[in-house]
């Protein structure tokens, strides 16, 4: 599908710019419509962005919007806006009035959020749905100046792009939540994997059994355990470690435990009395 999306209004603080409340209007109009537009193209839809951020005048401002709706072969244009007056909830204004699916859905979807569902509106008075070409909808998201703001701050730009997103295409964007059998594929890799680390391990236990039964230690450097050194160093120094004619020590890695343990209990220094 072609769609046109239209953040509302010009950037805050220029002429023409939205309404302010405990949100601002262009502001958060900008963070759904391009979120709106993002979802969109991921989803293989092909997306005209129809936003004029500056104007001389609001009449300037609309009919730069409606210029660039109107320039490309849209099969539905969307004019993202916030509400503002003391209401509550969310509704979509369209051309007499007319309810179509895209129309109806986005009222649902948004209300599904927590918001009071207004329906369709006629908004044939309104410049960007009376001019444009395509079929076009305004959603006037919810109200800048109620509480209505205070809940989406809290609920979030992102989330209002999905609800639109939805009633346009009658799609739910991918959720990030595993579905059972996404659950059950994860558990699956991870199960094998699991039993994939505990055979390496085992391995590893072998070789470090073989490393231990036939290694052995000829001289008190790099090679021998860090754990041994001191030990054997003591016993050298004493005579009761003595290597062959080339100094060579030829110590098992059994022989070094016995070693450490004759150390620990103090032998040797008994010998350098």
């Amino acid at each position: 599908m072609r769609i046109g999306i239209n953040c509302g209004h010009t950037v805050s603080g220029e002429v023409g710019c939205g309404a302010v409340g405990h949100i601002d209007e262009s502001v958060e109009a900008r963070n759904v419509g391009y979120a709106l537009e993002t979802l969109l193209r991921s989803a293989g839809h092909t997306v005209y962005d129809c936003t004029n951020d500056h104007a001389d005048s609001v009449g300037a401002n609309l009919s730069n919007i409606v210029n660039m709706a109107n320039a490309q072969p849209l099969d539905l244009f969307v004019s993202i806006h916030f509400n503002s007056g003391g209401g509550r909830g969310t509704e979509v204004w369209t051309y007499q009035g007319e309810t179509f699916p895209e129309a109806e859905n986005t009222c649902k979807a948004i209300s599904a959020l927590g918001y009071n569902n207004r329906g369709i509106k006629n908004g044939t008075k309104l410049y960007v749905v009376r001019h444009s070409n395509a079929k076009a909808m305004l959603v006037e998201c919810c109200f800048v100046d109620t509480d209505d703001a205070d809940k989406y701050k809290k609920i979030g730009a992102t989330e209002f792009a999905k609800a639109i997103f939805k009633g346009i295409t009658g799609q739910e964007t991918e959720s990030e939540d595993l579905t059972m059998s996404q659950y059950t594929e994860l558990k699956e890799l991870i199960e094998k994997q699991s039993a994939e680390i505990a055979d390496l391990k085992n391995i590893n236990k072998q070789l470090v059994n073989v490393v231990q039964t036939t290694m052995i230690y000829d001289f008190n450097d790099d090679n021998m355990p860090p754990w041994a050194r001191p030990a054997v160093q003591a016993a050298m120094d004493c005579g009761a470690v003595q290597g062959d004619e080339k100094g060579r020590l030829g110590l098992s890695y059994k022989d070094l435990r016995a070693i450490c343990r004759e150390y620990r209990c103090g032998m040797y220094d008994k010998l350098l009395e």
